[in-house]
């Protein structure tokens, strides 16, 4: 009996030197690869009162090409506190900590290793890295230059009612269809009071202490979207359950849901659906000073003034715009949606400073939509995205709700996720998304001015766009028979394709000249709306960089 102790004991000795050896053991070192999602568990050797709110843990990570990043770390329940990132380089990364209670040893100058290596998967967004601002401050791209075109889908209260498995088949569809964005609300009361664990968001009244049960419930849906190959944007951080808490309440849960998603690809935005406010600016700034490498916009209401009130602040990335107006019974609705996604976005991209523009939220489908005008969600993808935007988010009811009440469509039956998945807009969209990602989308500018005989009616405008030298065009025509561009030194492509927008059938396009040396190019007979595209010889550019596998 005790040579069998003994034995048991040297192996439990050479298994706790094995442990330490590998990083298995303690924080000392770990492994992960390149923009992987690692982490770190602490725990807290001090009693606090209030841990969520009374501790400010912060880590500096140094990396091998001497690279330094600043971060948080954030309470997950009892004594546990965890840090979190995304690595940009492979090599040896070193962190350490530094708490507001220096007493504290399991906090306070903990310090480790991280040995990142290259990622060897197909997943996009691990292979290419976070989203940044282009050069030229017109575009997304990923950390490594290539272009990202963001066409997202809303799934508001999908973190409150989708169970694991449904937010599976969502994220598998969408990302199938060649969605690159899912946008998503903290904890709405609108929504709900608690997720389909029966987890309410937060502990007792008001938001003194969050409940980590339910925003590792949160994280893990936003964990299954980057896994997907699709970004989340996260709407509301200055009202995660109601309207509106106080500043100082809202700043702290801006930083400690900024500290807790720190390794993964996420959109943040202080504001949902609401007016400009200095709210907006002050959270704003606090996930600003959280996070220097993600990006943070705002997502104002169907609200002009908000939108360029936003734009020029220092901590804001990105220029979001609601274009919106497509609910209601309101007969004008259809012209409301195509004149603010056509005149909008033209506005905001005239904007000084440059910067990239996203319609985050346009046009919904529902059955009281259809009957309207069934085309207008991918119609307002398309004047959106050719009048300056660079992003585009289309919405479905049944899934922004999930099924729950839908309000804003008074006269129709309520979709669920899973009937709502499944109509033809978002087949619409992904075709829009996989049509205009062919080409060099992030070359074009506006040019409305091109267009001749517009019509009168804003649900029929022609949008155009093209390259700076001329050699890309790209005209949607909603309702029109024919095209017409004036004669321009600036154009020089004559030639090229129309693409069905039902099919993504390809066929030529090949324009007459006038009199007065415009050009006009009919639309094939029995096509709905249609997308043209002239180049140089009539063929498509092939894009600088070839598109992410998904």
């Amino acid at each position: 009996m005790r040579c069998a102790a003994g034995g048991r004991s040297q192996v439990l000795l050479l298994l706790g030197v094995s442990l330490l050896l590998f990083g298995l053991a303690g924080p000392s070192s770990a492994a992960t690869h390149v923009w992987g999602r690692w982490e770190q568990v602490l725990h807290s050797t001090r009693e606090h009162p209030n841990p969520y709110a009374d501790v400010v843990l912060r880590v500096t990570y140094s990396g091998p090409r001497g690279q330094v990043l600043k971060a948080f770390g954030f309470w997950d329940g009892g004594d546990e506190f965890r840090i979190r990132c995304a690595f940009p380089s492979a090599g040896l990364w070193r962190w350490r900590t530094t708490c507001s209670d220096p007493l504290d040893s399991g906090l306070h100058g903990r310090s480790g290793e991280v040995r990142v290596q290259r990622y060897g998967g197909e997943n996009p967004l691990y292979r290419h890295g976070f989203l940044r601002v282009s050069p030229n401050h017109r575009y997304l791209t990923h950390a490594d230059g290539t272009p990202f075109l963001w066409v997202g889908d809303t799934a508001w209260a999908a973190p409150l009612h989708a169970t694991a498995k449904e937010w599976e088949v969502y994220l598998a569809d969408r990302a199938g269809k060649g969605f690159t964005v899912t946008q998503i609300a903290p904890a709405s009361s609108w929504a709900g009071k608690q997720d389909a664990e029966g987890n309410p968001p937060f502990q007792g009244t008001g938001l003194e202490r969050w409940n980590p049960a339910y925003w590792r419930g949160f994280e893990a849906k936003v964990k299954a979207a980057n896994d997907h190959g699709l970004v989340v944007m996260l709407v509301g951080l200055m009202e995660p359950t109601e309207r509106y808490p106080d500043a100082r309440a809202a700043v702290l849960f801006a930083r400690r849901l900024v500290a807790r998603l720190y390794g993964s690809f996420v959109v943040f935005s202080p504001s949902f659906d609401s007016p400009f406010m200095a709210l907006g600016d002050e959270v704003g700034a606090a996930i600003r000073e959280a996070t220097s490498v993600h990006l943070v916009t705002q997502h104002p209401g169907t609200d002009l003034p908000a939108a360029e009130q936003y734009h020029g602040k220092a901590y804001a990335d990105v220029a979001g715009v609601q274009t919106g107006a497509g609910w209601g019974t309101d007969p004008l609705s259809p012209e409301s949606a195509s004149r603010n996604a056509l005149e909008w976005c033209g506005r905001l991209y005239g904007l000084t400073p440059p910067k990239p523009l996203v319609n985050l939220e346009s046009r919904y489908d529902s059955r009281f939509n259809q009957k309207q005008m069934a085309r207008l969600p991918r119609s307002c993808g398309y004047w959106s995205l050719l009048s300056g935007a660079v992003g585009y988010t289309y919405g479905c009811a049944g899934v922004w709700n999930w099924g729950g009440p839908n309000g804003n469509d008074p006269q129709g039956q309520p979709w669920g996720w899973r009937e709502g998945m499944h109509q033809e807009s978002p087949d619409d969209v992904g075709r829009m998304a996989k049509l205009l990602g062919s080409l060099e989308w992030w070359t074009l500018q506006p040019k409305p001015e091109w267009v001749v005989g517009q019509p009168e009616q804003w649900s029929r405008h022609v949008a155009v766009a093209a390259s700076p030298r001329g050699d890309l065009v790209v005209a949607y025509a909603p309702d029109n028979p024919t095209v017409t561009l004036k004669p321009s030194v600036e154009r020089r492509a004559t030639r090229g394709k129309w693409a069905n927008l039902n099919t993504g059938e390809l066929v030529p396009a090949v324009g007459t000249r006038t009199e007065a040396g415009e050009l006009t190019f009919g639309r094939p007979q029995g096509w709905e709306d249609a997308l043209l595209v002239l180049s140089p010889g009539g063929r498509l550019p092939a894009r600088a960089s070839a598109p992410a596998k998904r």
